[in-house]
């Protein structure tokens, strides 16, 4: 009697075990698929609101000084070209987190699938831990708002993005054992995150061809310069190459295409053109945001650099020193180096940067410029 009461409470614990099994491997396999969910981690636009340049002033012609380069045009986008190899000056890039680096990082390793407009960034689930975090989400989203305002800063030749049309997708399987989740950095749907005037990737690398005759033959011409004449030449450049956009609403207005190609912009496109060049012949330099006020008074969004000599940091505001011309006659030369190499002690009553490059991403810090001048 005892052992069929045994082999009963035997049989009964076995089914149990058993059934539990199966209800594990049916949850797993079924309805962990089932729970497959994605979300879209909101990007924030960068802000692009230019300020007008100082006013216009009644005369005409550029500074009597010279440039010293010769004339430089882009080429046909057709010409081979000798690869300069930059002195790239990632300074943003050392600001960020070690989860905004791993976005940068997977950004920068994938710049000739970028290109295409439309290829997928996986991480898998590198961000999984952090996902599972209390308001993990909320920190990741931060994470890579704040490595695209970088990555752009400390690369303006890859002018290219729309990262409006750019969206990181975090994916999750829940099953018995809890969510796991993984992420990836993808076009949004049915769409591309080129920006407008570039329709594939043969007509990119036609553009970025043009770009870089520009600054390898800037590269040649200073090649044996020191520093100073360096930035000076290049800052020369620009104004006699470049004039102020008026109109606003130029598809490059804001870039390197825009500034080297067209020669046309607002203060994004003249600060990244510095940025562009100065990291082609080994300078360091950085693109600073915030505001600027002019001489009548107006205050309104501004972009600017700042560029390192023998040691100290020093701002330029190439836009400010290529004012808007009208009538005849010659502008002084002080004009053109109004903010050429300036001390914080005079730049920063007009200037005032503040770091904010997009809402949604961190507020970053700048070199601290020497108080005066450079002499």
């Amino acid at each position: 009697m005892k052992e069929n009461f045994f082999t009963f409470i035997l049989t009964i614990f076995i089914l149990v075990i058993l059934g539990g099994i199966g209800y594990i491997a049916y949850y797993y396999f079924y309805v962990g698929d089932e729970n497959l969910v994605s979300e879209i981690v909101p990007v924030n636009e960068i802000s692009n609101e230019p300020i007008k340049p100082i006013e216009p002033i009644e005369q005409n012609q550029q500074s009597s000084e010279s440039t010293e380069l010769l004339p430089i045009d882009s080429g046909d986008g057709n010409t081979q070209i000798t690869q300069v190899t930059s002195g790239k000056y990632k300074y943003y890039y050392n600001q960020l987190d070690s989860n905004a680096k791993k976005i940068y990082d997977k950004l920068e390793s994938n710049i000739e699938n970028i290109k295409t407009g439309n290829a997928v960034l996986d991480f898998d689930d590198e961000f999984n831990d952090l996902l599972n975090q209390e308001q993990g989400q909320a920190k990741l989203n931060e994470a890579y708002q704040s490595a695209l305002d970088a990555f752009s800063l400390d690369n303006p030749e890859v002018y290219y993005i729309d990262v409006t049309n750019m969206v990181l997708m975090i994916y999750s399987r829940t099953n018995l054992f809890g969510t796991t989740y993984t992420t990836a950095i993808e076009p949004v749907s049915g769409g591309d995150y080129l920006i407008d005037s570039i329709a594939n990737k043969d007509e990119l690398n036609s553009k970025l061809a043009e770009i870089e005759y520009v600054k390898n033959s800037v590269v040649e011409q200073t090649s044996a310069d020191d520093d100073y004449t360096k930035i000076k030449k290049i800052h020369d450049f620009l104004i006699s190459h470049m004039e102020y956009d008026q109109t606003l609403e130029r598809t490059n207005t804001r870039n390197i295409y825009g500034a080297l190609v067209e020669k046309s912009v607002v203060c994004e496109g003249y600060a990244d053109a510095l940025k562009y060049l100065l990291d082609a012949v080994g300078i360091p330099c950085v693109e600073v945001v915030g505001t600027g006020t002019n001489s009548a008074g107006e205050t309104e969004a501004h972009a600017w650099n700042y560029v390192q000599l023998n040691g100290a940091w020093y701002a330029i505001d190439v836009t400010w020193d290529d004012p808007t011309i009208i009538g005849n006659g010659k502008v002084p030369k002080s004009t053109y180096t109004k903010y050429f190499l300036r001390g914080s002690k005079s730049f920063n009553k007009t200037h005032f940067a503040n770091g904010q490059v997009s809402e949604g991403g961190r507020i970053f810090t700048y070199p601290a410029l020497n108080e005066k001048d450079y002499n």
